[in-house]
């Protein structure tokens, strides 16, 4: 379906706009997707990503503030989430021998078999998705993704010169 068809537009927006739609969204297409695999294994998607970096992080685990540093959806209570994956028996969090005020997060046995099972389709699921492009294709949109990401975080948020026709 095609956007104009997707949104019921009446006439294309330009084209940036049109990229910004096309981005938000896929990005719903594929969280409808990931959510779905990451239900059936009792798990949201935010849970899933902490579970990822805590995984990959050192033996001795993250401080909360290093994980929300590191996620996709920074919008996410890390803390809450942690809490939650903690009684799931998924996490545990250990005091920091140098600063007792900081705890660190590390992965269970329980958490390291659930992500061991979950490689596997994450991969999967992956290669699927992105079957409608090649490899060469998949890099190229991959590099033009980042290009414009790196771009938005030059911003800073709105420029000035669009703040005054907002309000």
């Amino acid at each position: 379906m095609t956007l104009q068809e997707e949104l019921q537009l009446s006439k294309l927006p330009p084209p940036g706009v049109q990229l910004m739609l096309q981005l938000m969204l896929t990005r719903e297409a594929v969280v409808r997707v990931q959510e779905r695999l990451f239900e059936a294994h009792g798990l949201t998607i935010q849970q899933y990503n902490v579970l990822r970096i805590v995984r990959g992080g050192p033996v001795k685990g993250h401080p909360i503030y290093e994980i929300e540093g590191r996620m996709i959806y920074r919008f996410a209570n890390v803390t809450r989430l942690v809490d939650r994956l903690e009684v799931q028996g998924l996490l545990k969090r250990v005091a920091d021998p140098k600063d007792r005020r900081v705890s660190r997060v590390v992965i269970t046995p329980k958490g390291r078999r659930l992500m061991e099972r979950l490689d596997e389709p994450v991969q999967s699921l992956s290669t699927h998705i992105t079957s409608c492009c090649d490899e060469s294709e998949c890099l190229a949109m991959a590099d033009q993704l980042e290009r414009l990401r790196e771009h938005c975080q030059q911003q800073e948020g709105m420029p000035e010169i669009l703040v005054g026709a907002v309000n």
